[in-house]
Parts: C-alpha cells; structure tokens; sequence
C-alpha cells in the first residue's frame, strides 16, 4: 500500500448527477478513484441515462447508485448521498459534482489538511475544501480570507466599491498582481464540490436542508461550520477543474448584475436568487437598515442595466425570486418543477 493509500483510506465520494450528464459523471467518478478514494455514492436524480448500469460497468461494486424517480435538486441529493455515505461506514465524505474533477494529489492534499486542523481540537467542527480558483476568489488573489459580508446585498455592498474598483485596475495592470497564493485560504462558506470532511461532522451540522432544493443549499450548509465556531479551509494544494463552466461563477471584470440578467435559465436564476435572499435574510445576522440600502442600490442598478439591455422580463423574475426568499416562501415553486 502506498501513501497515498493509507491517507485516503475511508474516503467516500458523494455526487449527485440528473438529466443527460452521464459522460461528466463517468469523468469525476474516474478522478476520485484514480485518487484513491474507497467507494462513491452516486444520487441518481431522474437522469435520462442508465446510471447504475454504466457506473457498475466501469467501476464495478466501488460505486453504489440511490435512485430517485425524479429530479429532487441538488439539497435532497446531497442529503440522501450523505446519508447513505454514512450508513456504508464512510469515515470521510467528499462531496463534489458531477461536471467536477480531481486533480492528481487533491484527496491526499485535503485529508492532510484536515488532519493539521483537527489535531489541536478534536471537537471542533472542521471541514476542508478544494481549491477552484474562479470561485474562490479572493484567495486566488493572495488574501488570506474569503469572508461572508453580513450586511451585503448579493455580495454588493457600498463600502467595497473602492476595493471592487481597484481589483478591476490591478487586473489591467499585471505588475500589480498578487504574486503569492497561501497554503490554506479560511473560508465562511463553500460550494459542496470538493468539500471533505468526517463522517462524524453531520451530528455537529446537520444534513443538507432540502427546502433550498436547488442552489445556495451549500452555502447554508457549510455557513453552519463556521457559524458555530469551526474552521472550513480552502486547500490551494487540492485543485479540483470544471469539466463544464457554470453559469453563475464570475469571471474577472465580469459583472455581477449581467451574470443575473442574461446567464442561465429562468428556473436556474430564480432558485439561485430565491435561495441566496433567504440565506442573507434568515440565515445571517445582519442590520437591516444596511441590507435595505445595498439592497436598493443593487436593484436599482439592476433595474437600469435591464432596460438598457432589454431584459427588463429577467429582472422581474429575480425580484419574483428575492421577495419568495426573503418571505421563506422556499421548496418547488411551480411553474419552475426540476426537469
């Protein structure tokens, strides 16, 4: 057995896969096998394609398929992964997409950063994440932290418009660019794909909340590790890879509200907006009076943006989604039922 081996001995991988993304799955199942992990749960949510037939023919009884008859979302799949991950005897659970990969040393990577962070309390809740760098982007520019702005908008707040200009000047002016990427970047909130941590973190946290049904379920989830005091790291060493963009990372000089008027799909925009405004409202202590401000600032913006680039129909949609978030009206909306 070699090292690598032993360090990822009770790793158990945990993804989730709908509609026709057969070919992804197969990709990131094949990346957390080559790394050394010991079995994966595989959540089918109603995918179009034989799942189980082909995960059994390519890596035999190392992959366990739970069906669902239908597209539940991404929080009731990650929950039910869990779970079952946690029946089979997992000691780790990974969590990572299905359109992910792991890059060679990930797995490794993240079980010794877990084990550094666990050593010195071993109460306290501790998970470890990956490192994607256009979604951890703070810390792919060399800070330390990524934090969660409690008084924020959707991430806006006014008085981060005079480093938001900045970082667009650093950008265009290469020489000024952060040089140096830490080892370990400190988190507040974090995507599910390449989340580890020990089985045993779900008596502390919880299981997923499949009210959120589809996006910002990760961000609720892991916001609770460090809302209780824990630590949830970014591991620069672990590099997971897109197979497929998604359509809400931003990209450099890229803006936010465009992201919101013209990427994705309506079903996409709305649970994704529907669920953030909840998660800041309901979730994160805040001033209100401070969330009010940026939040009308952000809207009004947004408003202008829209008219000026005819998609006015989209912005309605995403206040649709906010003011359904903000009153917890959470769960399936109809008229947006997951394919």
């Amino acid at each position: 057995m070699n090292s690598q081996e032993t360090l990822t001995t009770g790793v158990t991988l945990v993804t989730v896969t709908y509609g026709e993304r057969l070919h992804l799955l197969l990709q990131a199942l094949g990346s957390g096998f080559a790394e050394g992990v010991d079995r994966a749960i595989v959540v089918n949510n109603g995918a179009r394609a034989p799942i189980a037939n082909a995960c059994r023919a390519r890596f035999g009884d190392r992959a366990r398929v739970v069906e669902h008859a239908r597209n539940l979302g991404s929080a009731p799949g990650f929950r039910a992964g869990i779970e079952a991950a946690r029946g089979a005897g997992a000691e780790f659970i990974l969590l990572l997409d299905d359109d992910n990969q792991l890059e060679p040393g990930c797995v490794a990577a993240l079980i010794d950063a877990w084990r550094a962070a666990s050593s010195p309390n071993p109460a306290r809740p501790v998970a470890v994440v990956g490192f994607r760098p256009d979604v951890q982007i703070d810390i792919s520019a060399g800070r330390q932290r990524e934090s969660l702005h409690p008084n924020a908008f959707f991430g806006f707040h006014l008085k981060h418009v005079p480093r938001k200009v900045w970082s667009r000047v650093r950008h265009v002016l290469p020489a000024l660019q952060a040089r140096t990427i830490v080892g370990l970047g400190a988190l507040d909130v974090a995507p599910y794909s390449g989340m580890l941590f020990h089985a045993s973190l779900i008596d502390t946290i919880g299981l997923p909340d499949p009210s959120f049904v589809l996006y910002a379920d990760d961000t609720e989830f892991s916001y609770r590790i460090t809302r209780l005091g824990g630590l949830l790291l970014v591991v620069t060493a672990g590099r997971i890879s897109d197979i497929e963009p998604s359509w809400n990372i931003k990209r450099p000089n890229g803006s936010a509200l465009s992201a919101w008027l013209s990427g994705g799909s309506d079903l996409s925009v709305f649970y994704a907006a529907r669920n953030r405004a909840c998660f800041e409202r309901h979730r994160v202590a805040h001033r209100p009076w401070i969330r009010w401000i940026n939040r009308f600032v952000f809207l009004s913006a947004m408003r202008l943006l829209a008219i000026r680039t005819d998609t006015t129909a989209r912005y309605r949609l995403f206040c649709m989604a906010v003011m359904d978030g903000e009153a917890r009206r959470l769960g399936v909306k109809h008229g947006f039922e997951l394919a």
